[in-house]
């Protein structure tokens, strides 16, 4: 491991497969991490989100090596090399990888640069759920990189008891951490604009099985057979290429035939959540939904199903329901209940999601912990404490 400067400026890698991700999620520990001093790169493939990135004041680094749905093993050791070449040529001192293959190459990377890692597991993905021959090649992989890591952080306890269980990490290295939170500036409750009374449900996710689009739409259909003044608006993106996806010809007949609304992929979900009476996701299992905490955030009730990710973000009967997985019918029940709720009652239950995301899932909380592990791994609790004082 090559030796490092002890004066210079801390730097801090920020690793992810998409910069859409870095700016929709991380955007607010990226300022933070800026604002303690820290020299910061956003390492990703770019977009159109890189400007909006760079304009923080962080370094953004583009990744091309990186092609999220590649089974390549060639193309992956590009990644690790790319990976490495930029952690030795900027002298990052740690680095803060999300999703599947930061984690895993980012980790041997970092490992061999001498970097400290804080890894965070934002889900288990396709490849882990399907127990498919490729669920044991990303077991295996986990199992190797994570030896090298120095905390690995999972965001429901559910997925990190799975990986204790399969011993794919040690425990003292783990901890959970509710999301990537929240900004509750950005994301607070608006008083609808919409004039007309239709009840209106709203999906805001990908269109992929696992997300429980299929439920969905059949709950849509039993929903609207009794109850036509009814609307289930979808929004998101079909993700073509993802072996769970659906077909355009699925959604253009579930648009035919009135059961779902479908709205395009857009920068701005705000407006959308405003105009919802509820917000549902009937997914197989999550690792914390961010949609489920802006719903929280804009005073939304919820529907969910009570699986790994998703149950944490409602308590049953409080501020929502959760319905047991993969059960349309069960889903159908929930949505006609909320229908039949009062005015009153809906927003009691999106004021207690409010305050559950202003207690748990606030950026700032999350932010914080963040911070204070980087402190730790880097030996500066004593420096901060005295300028604190």
């Amino acid at each position: 491991m090559p030796s490092r400067s002890k004066s210079k400026q801390p730097t801090i890698a920020i690793t992810l497969n998409t910069a859409w991700n870095i700016y929709n999620f991380r955007l607010g520990l990226v300022r933070a991490l800026l604002a303690e001093g820290y020299r910061v790169l956003a390492i990703a493939p770019p977009d159109d989100r890189v400007a909006a990135i760079e304009a923080t004041g962080c370094v953004f680094i583009p990744l091309e090596e990186l092609n999220r749905k590649s089974t390549n093993p060639l193309q992956d050791l590009c990644l690790l090399r790319a990976l490495y070449r930029i952690y030795q040529k900027e002298e990052v001192d740690l680095a803060l990888h999300y999703t599947i293959k930061p984690v895993i190459y980012g980790t041997l990377a970092a490992r061999w640069v001498g970097a400290k890692t804080i890894n965070t597991l934002t889900g288990l993905g396709y490849a882990f759920m399907s127990r498919s021959p490729m669920y044991y090649l990303v077991s295996t992989l986990y199992r190797t990189a994570l030896r090298f890591a120095d905390q690995v952080w999972f965001q429901n306890p559910d997925d990190r008891q799975l990986f204790l269980q399969k011993k794919l990490v040690e425990a003292h290295k783990t901890d959970v951490v509710p999301g990537s939170g929240i900004n509750l500036e950005v994301f607070k409750p608006r008083a609808k604009q919409r004039q007309d009374t239709a009840f209106r449900f709203l999906f805001i996710g990908r269109l992929l099985t696992d997300k429980g689009i299929l439920e969905l739409a059949e709950a849509a259909a039993r929903v609207r057979a009794t109850h036509p003044a009814c609307e289930v608006h979808v929004l998101g993106v079909l993700d073509v290429g993802n072996p769970a996806a659906i077909r355009h010809e699925q959604l253009a007949a579930w648009r035919a035939a009135g059961t779902l609304i479908y709205h395009e992929p857009t920068t701005d979900v705000r407006p959308h959540i405003q105009e919802a009476d509820v917000l549902v996701l009937p997914s197989y299992r999550e690792g914390l939904p961010r949609v489920m905490l802006e719903g929280l955030a804009m005073a939304k009730p919820l529907i969910t199903t009570d699986v790994p990710g998703c149950r944490e973000t409602v308590q049953d009967g409080v501020n929502g329901y959760l319905v047991p997985v993969k059960n349309a019918e069960a889903l159908a029940a929930a949505m006609l209940k909320m229908t039949q709720l009062p005015a009153e009652e809906l927003a009691r239950m999106g004021e207690a999601g409010l305050r559950l995301a202003q207690s748990r899932f606030a950026e700032n909380l999350i932010v914080a912990k963040y911070l204070a592990a980087i402190r730790q791994l880097l030996g500066q609790e004593a420096v901060v404490l005295e300028e604190i004082a």
